[in-house]
């Protein structure tokens, strides 16, 4: 499956207590990816280890906002991501653009 993952955004300081956000803070065996789990303004946050497929379809379900990732974990999921040959994992998770056309 490669659906990509189509990722809302917020505008900054929204408070709507139903937005989903997602933190990536790193990668596990290379196959898992650890990741913060918060609701509305993130002042709860709850960190959960799913496999990579797993974690795309958690964030599209809940139409989850992806935060950026520090620069290092961002390069180690990338790596992961072309090693098991779906290079991309942050774009299909964390969709700049919001254009409903695409």
């Amino acid at each position: 499956m490669t659906d990509e993952v189509e990722a809302r955004t917020v505008a900054p300081g929204s408070d709507d207590p139903r937005q989903a956000r997602v933190r990536i803070l790193g990668t596990r065996l290379g196959r898992f990816v650890e990741f913060e789990y918060s609701l509305g303004d993130g002042t709860l946050a709850v960190e959960l280890i799913l496999p990579t497929k797993a974690f795309e379809e958690f964030c599209r379900t809940r139409s989850a906002e992806v935060l950026p990732p520090d620069p290092k974990t961002a390069e180690t999921l990338e790596q992961m991501a072309w090693r098991a040959g779906h290079p991309g994992l942050l774009r299909r998770t964390a969709r700049e653009d919001t254009d409903p056309a695409r």
